[in-house]
């Protein structure tokens, strides 16, 4: 590395950040961002749980990291897919972006399942369903 060369090493490469995150940049119109907006962000991770963020966008054009660093004692947090909705003051969806994974999490027995799953991954997490068919009589 260049700062290796003139003595003067980055101190994280001993110790380099482990994790995934998450970058989000935005650039809205003076009058749309004129409306005082929020970003309402959830991640979604490979076991189903979800965390959820909420923050102020004080410029009109800027960025944000969010940063999910590896847990060796809780497993890691990889993100599997995620939505971000920016809201003005009045609480109306300005724009929304989302992975191509997203779907609705649903809540079955405290099994989460992703509302694009197959009925039978339903069935394997919640159990059968007990039905009397009979075919019809002709």
């Amino acid at each position: 590395m260049a700062s290796s060369k003139v003595n003067t090493p980055d101190p994280r490469q001993a110790h380099p950040p482990e994790g995934q995150r998450l970058l989000v940049s935005w650039d809205f119109p003076k009058s749309v961002f004129s409306e005082g907006l929020d970003l309402h962000l959830t991640v979604r991770f490979w076991d189903n749980t979800e965390q959820y963020f909420t923050q102020a966008l004080e410029r009109k054009r800027d960025i944000a990291t969010f940063y999910f660093p590896s847990e060796k004692h809780n497993g890691d947090k990889k993100i599997l897919t995620y939505l971000l909705e920016v809201k003005n003051q009045s609480g109306e969806t300005v724009q929304v972006w989302k992975h191509h994974f997203w779907t609705r999490l649903i809540q079955i027995n405290n099994a989460a399942v992703s509302a694009n799953d197959k009925q039978g991954s339903v069935i394997d997490k919640c159990g059968t369903i007990g039905l009397d068919w009979q075919p019809a009589s002709r």
